[in-house]
């Protein structure tokens, strides 16, 4: 219980940065809850760990793009409700973004901030009647005080590529070191020993092989100037 307070964002910090992000997207008409009112509207709060196997679902909601999430969390401590440590529970939430013309009308834009797969967090959690487990709207998820509870890509987005991180097919090519063993490098280091070994002949033996060293180097020379 005690390892709870220790990794959370403050609420008052976390309630400002949410207040933010609803001011960029719209109106929502869902202000954050204070811990007080998160508390009394959960069944359960828990500190968990969200699993890899996160899914997303978007849709069109008339004017609205809408993304339903479920997050597998594995339960690491519990404060409030059913649940057990070690349990493995699955959990919605849902966001959406204003895609229709001018300002959106004042409406809720689902939850903010969500988790990201790997990341422990404390969970507001509410039990439907139909056994679902929902994230409590619109703030019910406090994050730890490293993260950026504004990233995108906490709400489907695809990560930002930096384009300077991003190689043409031409930059990939000039990147490429040339190769050190070309043909010119093999006739070159076959021609020396040949040249060498011409100067232990006698006679016409050592005109031969310093006529076929002699071609060597000038082709190792034409391979390397075309």
């Amino acid at each position: 219980m005690n390892a709870l307070p220790r990794i959370l964002v403050p609420t008052l910090l976390a309630c400002g940065l949410l207040a933010a992000r609803a001011t960029e997207a719209g109106r929502p008409d869902d202000a954050p809850r204070t811990p007080q009112e998160l508390m009394e509207t959960s069944t359960d709060v828990v500190l968990a760990r969200v699993l890899p196997e996160v899914r997303m679902v978007e849709s069109s909601d008339g004017e609205w793009s809408r993304r339903d999430f479920t997050f597998p969390l594995f339960v690491e401590d519990v404060e409030k409700g059913d649940a057990k440590r070690g349990d493995r529970i699955e959990v919605k939430a849902w966001h959406r973004a204003w895609t229709g013309l001018g300002d959106p009308p004042p409406s809720s834009v689902g939850h903010r901030p969500l988790p990201l797969a790997g990341e422990v967090a404390r969970f507001h959690l509410r039990r439907t009647d139909e056994g679902v487990i929902e994230v409590v709207l619109p703030n019910g998820v406090d994050l730890a005080t490293s993260v950026d509870p504004l990233d995108p890509v906490r709400y489907g987005d695809p990560p930002r590529v930096d384009p300077d991180e991003t190689d043409s097919p031409g930059d990939i090519v000039a990147k490429t070191p040339a190769d050190p063993f070309g043909w010119d490098v093999i006739l070159i280091l076959l021609a020396l020993p040949v040249l060498i070994g011409s100067m232990k002949q006698p006679g016409k033996a050592r005109w031969i092989l310093l006529g076929v060293s002699l071609v060597m180097f000038l082709g190792a020379g034409l391979i390397a100037i075309s």
